[in-house]
């Protein structure tokens, strides 16, 4: 059985909160364990094979994240006025923008050991190449950008037409990526700071979209099913050449392939679904587990800036090997262990401080 709610006031928000904890946590993986991951022997190696499903098990924490935002900030009872959005939405913004992308300039400085021109680090900012995946920043910015548009088409519509926009929009960069080969194309995707949002569009409505449809009994056993089966094939399916090539062409594993997509769906529903007050992990909705997940769903932006600086001091420290790539599987989970641990505990404290909080 699904039940389809309209959003109220009085509604739990609080598997929001967790959902953005474990995409954070998905995110973090990602970035720690891929350099094993990558890995031209990866799949021959007891640590590879671990670090492919590792990170290709968490490829859907991206898209999660954008409709976990559309979820929120699509919501036309708390939206209020476009100015006041806007103004709300730079002031979480920009301050951590400008911050992370100066931190690690510092830090190419301090790998490269010479001074990266201005020139330079600007142009690599808004093409988001300065350093691995500050880009997220360009989404959401672009996103909150183009949301005063959206919000009228949102707050007149039906949830089917809103599922129905997200789902098309979602699909124009899946079919851009299943059809290359047909075309005899190339992978182009205009990716730099004024565009970068528009792949992920429609994920941002269906996050709104989907927001109220609680799955229950068999519906909900069902999406469980299909949604761990997506995972799992994506893990099996990235850089395997026993995958067959019709896979690869139609659904790649990528951000924005259709199988991703479809996986972020399942997770973003099973999660509505099961941590709620009356549901299967209600431990997680209610008394101490509701404000534990709400403290650590606000600590994500912090914690996303902060842990690529623990990604790159692990190996130069030697902990796990000097290299990017962990010797074995203890030292892989060490690093990602102590990564997640130092980054969720040092923003949580740095938090507390009112200057400083408006960068995490």
């Amino acid at each position: 059985m699904t039940t389809a709610t309209t959003p109220t006031a009085t509604e739990s928000t609080v598997w929001i909160s967790w959902l953005r904890a474990i995409a954070i946590v998905g995110v973090v993986t990602i970035h720690s364990v891929a350099p094993n991951a990558a890995a031209e022997d990866a799949r021959s190696t007891t640590v590879g094979t671990l670090a492919i499903w590792l990170d290709i098990g968490a490829v859907c924490a991206v898209p999660l994240f954008v409709m976990l935002s559309g979820s929120v900030l699509l919501d036309p009872r708390r939206y209020g006025s476009h100015s006041v959005f806007l103004r709300k939405r730079a002031a979480r913004l920009v301050p951590a923008l400008v911050f992370w992308h100066l931190w690690y300039w510092a830090l190419v400085t301090r790998q490269d050991g010479t001074a990266l021109p201005w020139r330079d680090a600007l142009l690599e900012t808004v093409t988001g190449e300065l350093y691995t995946a500050l880009y997220f920043f360009w989404i959401i910015i672009g996103l909150a950008l183009i949301t005063p548009l959206v919000i009228g088409f949102v707050s007149t519509s039906s949830r089917r037409a809103v599922l129905v926009a997200g789902a098309a929009l979602a699909t124009i960069p899946a079919l851009s990526l299943a059809t290359i080969q047909p075309r005899e194309a190339s992978v182009v995707l205009v990716e730099t700071a004024w565009t970068w949002w528009f792949g992920y569009l429609g994920v941002y409505l269906l996050g709104w979209g989907l927001r109220g449809l609680r799955l229950r009994g068999l519906a909900l056993a069902a999406v469980s099913a299909v949604t761990l089966a997506l995972g799992a094939l994506g893990c099996w399916q990235w850089r395997n050449p026993e995958a067959p090539q019709w896979l690869q062409t139609i659904s790649p594993v990528s951000y924005y392939g259709a199988g991703t997509i479809l996986y972020a769906i399942g997770v973003f529903l099973v999660a509505q679904a099961l941590i709620q007050p009356d549901g299967l992990l209600r431990v997680l909705a209610r008394g101490i587990g509701a404000r534990l997940g709400t403290t650590l769903g606000a600590a994500t932006l912090g914690v996303f800036g902060l842990h690529l600086t623990f990604v790159w001091l692990l190996p130069e420290l030697g902990i796990g090997g000097d290299l990017p790539a962990a010797e074995a599987v203890g030292p892989l989970l060490g690093r990602l262990a102590i990564t997640l641990v130092a980054s969720f505990a040092i923003v949580l404290v740095l938090r507390r401080v009112p200057v400083v909080r408006s960068v995490l």
